[in-house]
């Protein structure tokens, strides 16, 4: 009886050569779990990362408690648009100083944080003419309203400071003469405390006798 040979195919290889080896499945096994394990360490050890990332990382958004609300410190503009916009009866003004934030944690995850969450404020420098003219008018609108003469409600000056950011209260000025409110000089169309273009007013005091207006509002 003739010895066994080996046959070889096209590519001249032995059918023997083609077997498939017993070690090759448990070799793979062994790999995939090697694999999944190194993977998941990555995925913990990363977690880990992210989490005391997160932890350390100087928050872009700081809580002015005085105010109650957040800004951002690194974000003043100087723009007179948004002035401009809300109180159109201002038809001059110089140097502008502008921040904008939220009312609640920017952090949070809220998908769509409500309309009246947004806010802004603004140091605002006009001519002493000016100034003296918003106090007339709000006067004027005083009386109006009560039948004689009426006097600008006047504003302390920790109300002031309390109500702005702490980007905006290194811009305002000194005021001997006192800090008074004239949001009805600045919105009698739409009432006393709505700016021209519809948001809330909480400040709007000039500096008696001075050349500055402070505002404060919420988006509405």
């Amino acid at each position: 009886m003739d010895d066994e040979k080996p046959t070889h195919g096209p590519a001249g290889r032995s059918a023997r050569a083609r077997r498939p080896s017993p070690r090759g499945p448990a070799r793979r096994t062994t790999a995939r779990a090697l694999t999944g394990a190194v993977l998941a360490a990555l995925l913990l050890s990363g977690c880990g990362l992210l989490d005391g990332g997160a932890e350390e990382r100087d928050p872009e958004w700081v809580l002015d408690e005085a105010s109650e609300r957040y800004f951002r410190p690194d974000l003043v503009g100087h723009s007179p648009g948004l002035v401009e916009e809300h109180f159109p009866v201002l038809e001059t003004m110089g140097a502008v100083t502008v921040a904008e934030g939220r009312f609640t944690d920017p952090y949070e995850r809220v998908p769509f944080p409500a309309q009246d969450d947004y806010w802004w404020q603004a140091v605002i420098e006009l001519e002493p003419a000016q100034v003296d003219e918003l106090v007339s008018a709000t006067a004027a609108a005083g009386a109006s309203d009560h039948g004689g003469a009426g006097a600008p409600e006047p504003v302390s000056e920790d109300e002031v400071l309390d109500a702005l950011v702490p980007t905006l209260e290194g811009e305002v000025q000194d005021c001997p003469g006192g800090w008074v409110d004239v949001s009805p000089a600045l919105a009698q169309e739409k009432g006393p405390d709505v700016s021209d273009a519809g948001d809330l007013l909480e400040l709007t005091a000039v500096c008696a006798g001075g050349s500055q207006l402070l505002t404060s509002a919420r988006d509405m």
